[in-house]
């Protein structure tokens, strides 16, 4: 079994067609459970990572065989249901964390003490190398790449590579459309 950039299960036929794995005399589930997708075994882990441009280029491959969680919103797939129910908090538009200051709300109680340091000032994260500080620990970890020449995100498609996330997201908008 394989699966597609959708996150679907397949197969491929003895001609190479892809042929789609429904289970046609499944009964529709009854809870809002998520559905599960397939099998994999340790070999296919590793093209996951295709489903996923924006991850780093390590992945864990000596994890054995696993089921899969997939989001009923979008495409992503996840092994651990605490990951998926953490991924479905984007998909809300409720933002029940609002900062007392000024009002923003924010879907996770981490961006709300995040977003705390903007009234603080405070920047208790330093480069040890350039000594300039910041409010985040990832912001910190993000700025030594500068330093170091890390490029943890690497373009599926082309294998360029890019230190920062965001770049790799631009890059893929812009170069593979």
């Amino acid at each position: 079994l394989l699966i597609d950039d959708q996150g679907i299960p397949y197969t491929l036929s003895p001609e190479g067609l892809k042929v789609p794995q429904i289970d046609s005399t499944a009964p529709p589930p009854q809870s809002p459970s998520p559905p599960i997708g397939p099998l994999l075994p340790a070999g296919k882990l590793d093209s996951l990572d295709a489903l996923d441009p924006l991850s780093p280029a390590e992945s864990p491959t000596n994890l054995g065989s696993r089921r899969v969680l997939c989001c009923q919103l979008c495409p992503r797939i996840f092994f651990y249901l605490s990951d998926l129910e953490r991924h479905a908090i984007t998909h809300s538009q409720k933002k029940p964390h609002v900062c007392q200051q000024c009002g923003k709300a924010f879907k996770r109680s981490s961006h709300l003490q995040r977003h705390k340091h903007i009234h603080t000032g405070q920047r208790n994260f330093v480069c040890p190398i350039c000594s300039k500080r910041f409010r985040e620990a990832g912001e910190l970890q993000r700025h030594q790449r500068v330093h170091t020449g890390e490029k943890p995100y690497q373009c599926q498609l082309c294998h360029t590579r890019f230190a920062e996330r965001n770049t790799l997201r631009r890059h893929t908008k812009r170069k593979h459309p």
